[in-house]
């Protein structure tokens, strides 16, 4: 996600399966994507930086770094998969072991 300057705020997405179940999770998270990249385009930086799907629970959640709640929730509309639920101002820290 390679983006300069400071790190955009957190939002975390919740969807309640079958709510975005209707495909495999692959395709809507490529669509999620994608309609960041055209919303990030436009000069509204979004970014889709986790999801976390819980089988048992039927919930998939999502991680994504903007300036603005109202871009996250057009970026989910535009995919197909409105939020049910978009909390702001999540403190998510992600690191790998290299």
């Amino acid at each position: 996600m390679g983006t300069d300057g400071p790190a955009l705020p957190n939002f975390l997405v919740e969807w309640y399966r079958p709510a975005i179940a209707n495909e495999p999770l692959e395709l809507s998270i490529a669509r999620l994507i994608q309609c960041a990249e055209y919303i990030s385009a436009g000069g509204s930086h979004v970014h889709l930086l986790a999801t976390l799907a819980v089988p048992n629970d039927e919930i998939v959640l999502a991680v994504f770094g903007s300036a603005s709640e109202k871009s996250v929730a057009e970026v989910c509309r535009q995919a197909g998969c409105p939020a049910q639920r978009l909390t702001a101002a999540v403190d998510a820290r992600f690191w790998s072991e290299s």
